[in-house]
Parts: structure tokens; C-alpha cells; sequence
């Protein structure tokens, strides 16, 4: 059986053509492989006196736009979808944020077709990508500390600004990123580690969040040795148990968010200050906050959009 195909410009000509000399309906179908309903149905639509091609074909090309769903995306909506793009925001916190300020707007599947239409693909996060497995964690035996299962329950359940989990970001030559986020509100501070000492990643920690002029409360980690300073804040670190990443996932996920923007291999020797990238994530709507920002949470704010 032959494939469905629409009649074409061509078809259409030849159509006419045939029409021109006489030759039946169902001739004429046999001849180009159409049903002769198809083509019976073809020359009652499109003819008004006598049957033209080009004419044809334009009242064809208009009753299949009219029949099509539109977008529904609205002109005042398309500065600001550009706007979520251009700032690495997913087409779920895009459509997420304009619910969230506006009461309305397009849902996310519809701006994702409106990316893959007018070529903002390259700014998903997922664009091409494919899962690379997790590497396996070197055998690690728990050492003293805190305990995770000591950590306050107003913590766990992340009911107050001020838990914060941090964890360290490999980049390029062994370098390494100190990441901090508070579990609330997914408030996160970055910092470069010039020194891997444990003394002295615990007070680089200190530094970076007190920046915010917010009080700290508590710190998870993992049983990296990293994290076993004598100085700052150990009284209020909280180890997890080896093996269980999930057990610190609001910076892991946070780690994931910044892979977006430095990989393994980048070179970070010459940046000192990572106040851009910081704002790149406090700044994106998240739908685990009902579409708020971090910043948004974090100090109580609310930011708008401006038309």
C-alpha cells in the first residue's frame, strides 16, 4: 500500500494537465497513485470556475495553517522566554516563573517547542548529553565526628535558613572549587580552594557564607579529609555516612547546575572571583521552590519582571 503523502504543488499541476485533455477522475488517480477520492475531494475544494494549480495550492496552504494549533505564547510573554534562555533557565522554571509572577502563561512543553522553532536548543542544559557514569568511590572507613543522624531535626527537615551542606568541585590541573548551599532556601556560595589544607578550607567556608550576614546553624559534608579542620566551625559539622551521596543531595545537585558552566577540564587558575557564576544560580527559578529564586528565599525578597 502506498505511503500517505499530501498532493503537492506538482501533483496539482499535473492534475490540471490531465483535466485539460479529458482523462477521467479515476484514471487520472491511478496515474499518479492517489485514491480517486483523494483527487476527487482535491479538485471540489480547490476549484471555483475551473480548476488552477496555483490557485489550488494557496487555498490548501490556508486551510492547513488555520487547522494547525497555535502557540500559546503571547508577544508581552517572548522578551521575557528569551530573557529565561539567555540565563540558562530550563523551559519548566521559565513557564514556572511567568505562573509564578503573571497568574498565567505557557506551559513548558510549548517553550520547548518554541526553542527547538527558533534556535534557543543550545541553551538547554541537557542539550546532546548522555548519561557518564558515576566513578566509584575510593573504600573509606567512617571516622569520629558528628554524625549525621545527630543533626537537628529542624535541619533535616529544612526548616530554617542557615543548614548549609558543602562539598568540593574538581576542575582543570586539580583545582578545586569550595560550594556551599543553604538546604532552605538552595542559597549557594562559591569559592576558588588556594590552599587544601583542613584548617584552612574551614575557614574559607566560614568567610564565603558569613559574606551573606546571615547566621550559620549547621554544615554536612562528606568524610573527605578535606573536611576535618581543628579551627572555625567544626563544633557544627555533620559527616554523612561513607557512600551515601544522597545524604548531602542539595549540593550535589548544585554541583550538577554548575557543570553547565565549568567542566572538568576548565581552566579556573585565573578567575578569583566567582560573583557572576553565583548569581547565575541564586537567580533561576527553582520548582522545588514554588518557582522563587534562591536569592528570593534566602533574603525574604521578591523580585519581579519588567515588561
Amino acid at each position: 500500500m502506498k505511503q500517505y503523502s499530501r498532493v503537492s504543488y506538482e501533483v496539482r499541476c499535473q492534475i490540471h494537465a490531465f483535466l485539460q485533455v479529458n482523462i477521467s477522475i479515476p484514471e487520472i488517480a491511478n496515474r499518479l497513485g492517489f485514491h480517486k477520492s483523494t483527487i476527487y475531494r482535491e479538485i471540489k475544494r480547490n476549484s471555483q470556475i475551473e480548476y488552477v494549480p496555483k490557485r489550488a495550492h494557496k487555498l490548501a496552504k490556508n486551510r492547513y495553517k488555520r487547522c494547525r494549533r497555535r502557540y500559546a505564547i503571547t508577544k508581552k510573554f517572548i522578551p521575557l522566554i528569551r530573557y529565561g534562555f539567555n540565563n540558562d533557565w530550563s523551559p519548566e522554571q521559565i513557564s514556572g516563573r511567568l505562573r509564578h509572577d503573571f497568574k498565567n502563561g505557557p506551559c513548558h512543553s510549548t517553550i520547548y517547542r518554541y526553542a527547538k522553532e527558533f534556535g534557543y536548543q543550545k541553551k538547554l542544559r541537557r542539550h546532546k548529553k548522555v548519561g557518564a557514569g558515576r566513578h566509584l568511590q575510593r573504600k573509606r572507613k567512617k571516622k569520629s565526628g558528628l554524625n549525621i543522624n545527630q543533626r537537628p531535626e529542624i535541619a533535616n527537615r529544612r526548616g530554617r535558613i542557615g543548614d548549609w551542606e558543602r562539598d568540593t568541585m574538581h576542575t582543570k590541573d586539580g583545582i578545586q572549587l569550595l560550594v556551599c548551599t543553604d538546604r532552605k532556601s538552595r542559597f549557594t556560595k562559591i569559592a576558588k580552594v588556594e590552599t587544601r589544607t583542613r584548617d584552612k578550607i574551614d575557614i574559607l567556608t566560614k568567610k564565603i557564607i558569613e559574606e551573606t550576614g546571615k547566621r550559620i546553624f549547621t554544615i554536612t559534608n562528606d568524610n573527605g579529609g578535606d573536611f576535618r579542620g581543628k579551627k572555625g566551625i567544626e563544633e557544627r559539622v555533620y559527616f554523612c555516612e561513607p557512600h551515601k551521596p544522597q545524604q548531602r543531595g542539595t549540593v550535589e545537585n548544585t554541583i550538577g547546575l554548575l557543570r553547565q558552566y565549568i567542566k572538568r577540564k576548565t581552566d579556573i587558575s585565573d578567575i578569583d572571583c566567582f560573583k557572576a557564576l553565583e548569581s547565575k544560580i541564586n537567580f533561576r527559578p527553582r520548582r522545588v521552590l514554588n518557582y522563587k529564586t534562591p536569592y528570593e528565599v534566602y533574603y525574604g525578597k521578591k523580585l519581579h519582571w519588567q515588561l
